[in-house]
């Protein structure tokens, strides 16, 4: 019995080497197969130069020691992290050779903050050493010790070690870009308003979030738009506007204008002072109606109230006779009325639904559509159709229809009686 034991416990052992071997193997095999970690480290020294934000350089009147740390190791959720440490002072005497200076000092702020894919991190509470180990003013080697305060009010490691910053005099040269014209930095925009044509804030927005939080609310800068006097395209989707910026009515070239998935519970009269504007996108608002006044955009070719409060058609979108595109999804609407027919220019209509929308539309009766002589494009995606509305094929000009999640299927459709047909959803 006892040599029977022996023999059972060594050959657990030899397999249980054996799995190890193999699991050590595979593990192996796997790290060959990934990609190399990419670990940057770049120190650099500024002169004439500031710290916006707490997390942007830009030109002015300080010297910043530059420490930055980026890896694309990959994690669950994250695919890469940056670190950026920033010691902004009037001058770099102000560090004496040989002395260990406290954090926080008069004499110099330290700033910094960390980044990932969807993550963002404000150091607060910096403390401990500064150290300047020589008197290079071009090469300077300063020691580093430093934490801050995170999580849970624990203090953890910030930044510790030995590094050289290379005075860099002439980074904001290099890193100076031609936009053409195409810009989403607020601030950098509002530095060059004459070369603005195009401004997307949606990042921007995004980023101010994440440092701010939602409470805040939009940037302040916000309010200095109006100056950007050649603006054409703007967006200013995920803003958390409840109301317009001020000054934006004084963008008299805007043609195109992104304010989705903001605050906004009254249609925007301001707009009607753009007597360019020619896209409006208000998509995902809170707004409950539409005021007849709309008309006054005369310009206006495409109109998108996808996903607002609307409990019915809104009428007052028929006094705008040159639009050309109309997206009223989820707007409750259970037939089209007749009076759209004061759209002639209509070329395409989305009255989509989705299931578990408050407001989803329940459209079987498109009748009225026969009056649209230029309609191209229809979309009755997720509406409750039995069969596919004979309106549709006194549509002469129609070149694309979706019936997507409707019940019907492409059999349902008689292509021969849309000639012009080249794209069907189902």
């Amino acid at each position: 019995m006892k040599r029977l034991f022996h023999s059972v416990s060594l050959s657990s052992v030899l397999c249980a080497i054996a799995c190890l071997l193999v699991a050590l193997s595979c593990k192996s095999l796997r790290t060959s197969k990934e990609p190399p970690q990419q670990i940057e480290v770049e120190t650099s020294y500024l002169q004439r130069a500031d710290v916006i934000g707490g997390t942007e350089l830009d030109s002015g009147r300080f010297e910043v020691l530059v420490y930055r740390y980026f890896s694309q190791q990959p994690n669950i959720s994250d695919t890469w992290y940056t670190k950026e440490i920033f010691v902004r002072l009037q001058h770099l005497a102000n560090l004496p050779v040989g002395q260990s200076v406290p954090v926080p000092n008069a004499a110099f702020a330290a700033i910094g903050y960390d980044r990932a894919t969807w993550d963002f991190e404000q150091f607060k509470g910096i403390t401990g050493t500064i150290t300047r180990l020589n008197a290079s003013f071009t090469h300077p080697e300063v020691q580093f010790d430093l934490q801050y305060i995170g999580d849970k009010k624990r203090v953890k490691p910030l930044l510790q070690g030995t590094f050289t910053f290379r005075l860099d005099s002439t980074y904001f040269q290099r890193t100076r870009k031609d936009y053409k014209g195409q810009y989403d930095d607020l601030r950098l925009a509002l530095k060059e308003p004459a070369k603005v044509k195009s401004l997307d804030l949606v990042s921007y927005a995004i980023d101010y979030e994440k440092r701010n939080g939602q409470d805040k609310g939009p940037d302040t800068l916000y309010s200095r738009l109006g100056e950007l006097f050649n603006l054409q395209e703007l967006s200013l989707n995920l803003s958390h506007l409840p109301k317009l910026p001020a000054g934006l009515q004084n963008l008299k070239r805007l043609k195109k204008l992104d304010l989705g998935y903001n605050r906004l519970t009254q249609f925007p009269t301001e707009l009607y002072q753009l007597d360019s504007l020619q896209e409006l996108n208000l998509e995902w608002n809170r707004l409950d109606s539409i005021p007849a006044s709309i008309s006054q955009l005369k310009s206006l070719r495409v109109l998108n109230l996808n996903d607002n409060r609307l409990d019915r058609y809104p009428q007052a979108v028929n006094g705008l006779t040159n639009l050309r595109e109309l997206y009223l999804s989820n707007a409750n609407l259970r037939t089209i009325p007749t009076s759209i027919r004061q759209l002639q220019h209509l070329e395409v209509l989305e009255v989509n639904s989705f299931w578990n929308s408050k407001r989803k539309n329940r459209v079987t009766n498109i009748d009225a559509l026969q009056g649209l002589p230029q309609l191209r494009r229809l979309s009755l995606k997720d509406n409750p159709l039995d069969s596919l509305p004979a309106a549709v094929y006194r549509l002469s000009k129609l070149e694309g229809l979706n019936i997507q999640y409707t019940g019907l299927d492409s059999t349902i459709v008689n292509r021969q009686r849309l000639p012009l047909l080249k794209k069907l959803e189902w």
